[in-house]
């Protein structure tokens, strides 16, 4: 399905694509990695409305405890498809659901980083703000070990670049959601560079040295990292499975097993949604 927002060119970057040319790219490339329907993303929304459910962004699930209730803190890592982020996104509004929507500047939808800087499509805008507009929470996909190693650039000026593009978009980010990249994987997870949870203060990356852990999370007026929002239990389809034989029906049973004063992360990725 195509989504239609009207289409837009970023000035300065004659290659820069319509978001009509972006999207069709984008799904060429990715939609055919979707290993489940919407059919059953709308079972598991409709499980979520069940009574017992309390569903939140993950901000407001970093400050609110309530031993009546199952809290579920849905958030979507955007690794591939922003396209499948919004179709979901508006299943989710329909269902009157708020949730979070982390996106990854590394990502090719994002733009190209050129130099020292990230030259943004300027269409994908429209993407962040309709999201925004159906009230879900959008956070940074923290992927700045790949900033600081792979393009050599300051980290830090760089996350705080983002932070001000969004807020001219009237968007003000609240936490940030790391990203398993191919460095972190080899080196630390990507929030170890914030000081609140490095272990080490130096990492080596190809015979390189690299500081971190220099700045904290309300440096830049973070209130979390998703991965510390306190869950004592969590799911996620990461790499396209549920870690259940039984795959998301499994999953799905064993959501319903949950009890009043349950805290559970809910990880989604569009790239594994909206299977034909």
């Amino acid at each position: 399905m195509m989504i239609l927002i009207p289409s837009c060119k970023k000035e300065g970057l004659g290659d820069n694509p319509t978001l009509q040319e972006l999207e069709e790219t984008i799904r060429k490339s990715e939609d055919h990695n979707a290993k489940f329907t919407y059919s059953q993303y709308e079972e598991l929304l409709s499980e979520l409305k069940k009574d017992k459910y309390l569903v939140l962004t993950m901000n407001e699930m970093s400050y609110t405890f309530n031993d009546k209730k199952v809290i579920v803190g849905m958030r979507h890592d955007v690794d591939h498809n922003p396209f499948k982020a919004l179709e979901m996104a508006r299943l989710e509004k329909n269902a009157g659901f708020k949730t979070t929507y982390y996106f990854l500047a590394t990502a090719p939808y994002y733009g190209k980083i050129m130099g020292n800087q990230v030259e943004r499509y300027s269409c994908m805008e429209e993407v962040y703000k309709e999201i925004f507009a159906l009230h879900h929470e959008i956070g940074i996909h923290n992927d700045l070990l790949t900033i600081m190693i792979k393009y050599q650039i300051d980290p830090f000026s760089f996350n705080f670049d983002e932070i001000e593009f969004y807020r001219s978009l009237n968007i003000r980010i609240k936490g940030s959601s790391a990203h398993g990249s191919y460095i972190a994987h080899r080196t630390v997870p990507n929030y170890e560079i914030f000081s609140d949870f490095a272990k080490v203060r130096f990492i080596e990356y190809n015979s390189k040295i690299y500081e971190i852990g220099i700045h904290s999370l309300t440096e830049f007026g973070f209130n979390y990292e998703a991965y510390f929002v306190k869950y004592n239990k969590y799911y996620s389809e990461s790499g396209g499975s549920w870690g259940f034989t039984g795959g998301f029906y499994q999953f799905l049973n064993e959501l319903k097993k949950s009890k009043p004063g349950d805290r559970i992360q809910l990880l989604t990725h569009p790239d594994w949604w909206g299977k034909k």
